[in-house]
């Protein structure tokens, strides 16, 4: 086990639990004392699972901490092992299995600047917002034309009229509500 392991106290597990809350003075120690004694009468595979959790977390980024002791201390726990040195080793496997996903990870803020295709300036949040937006026209697009493609031919010339502003006689009308009757349901299938 390593050097840093040995030295944990359950009074710095008591004392991590109490910074997360916000207390100070006297009351920051009542709350280390009370946490303290909930530590000391806890079962022997939880105070092990606390243990090894509260040495991995403290190996990770101070802002994954909490999430990361957590982590580690629910998946000793569940595992309900009263040898120290198996705990310690299941830590540590969750530890680097964390450390590989965090690594693969990208960190990036929205607010972080990029270049576009010219050169200029622009932030994350805006570069993703034009991807998007022109993943919808792409696709509007290829739906427009898959159903402009189903359409018969007698159909095509009445439906180009209407994008085009222009009303339709009521013979045109009459046409395309009776294929939209009969047929219309086949431009959504498939």
């Amino acid at each position: 086990m390593s050097k840093d392991y040995i030295e944990i106290t359950y009074r710095d597990i008591a004392k991590m639990f109490a910074s997360t809350l916000t207390v100070e003075g006297e009351d920051f120690a009542y709350q280390v004392e009370t946490n303290l004694e909930a530590i000391k009468a806890l079962p022997l595979e939880a105070k092990h699972a606390l243990k090894v959790a509260f040495v991995f977390s403290r190996k990770v980024p101070r802002h994954e901490r909490q999430d990361v002791f957590n982590d580690i201390a629910l998946t000793v726990l569940k595992l309900k092992t009263k040898d120290e040195r198996l705990a310690y080793a299941i830590a540590r496997c969750d530890w680097q299995d964390w450390w590989r996903k965090y690594s693969v990870r990208q960190h990036y803020s929205l607010d972080s600047i990029t270049e576009d295709d010219e050169g200029n300036p622009v932030t994350l949040a805006e570069t993703i917002v034009g991807e998007v937006e022109f993943e919808r026209k792409m696709d509007g697009k290829l739906d427009a034309q898959r159903i402009w493609n189903k359409l018969p031919d007698s159909i095509k010339p009445l439906v180009s009229k209407r994008l085009l502003g222009y009303a339709l006689t009521n013979y045109e009308r009459n046409m395309m509500s009776r294929y939209v009757r009969k047929q219309g349901y086949q431009l959504i299938l498939a």
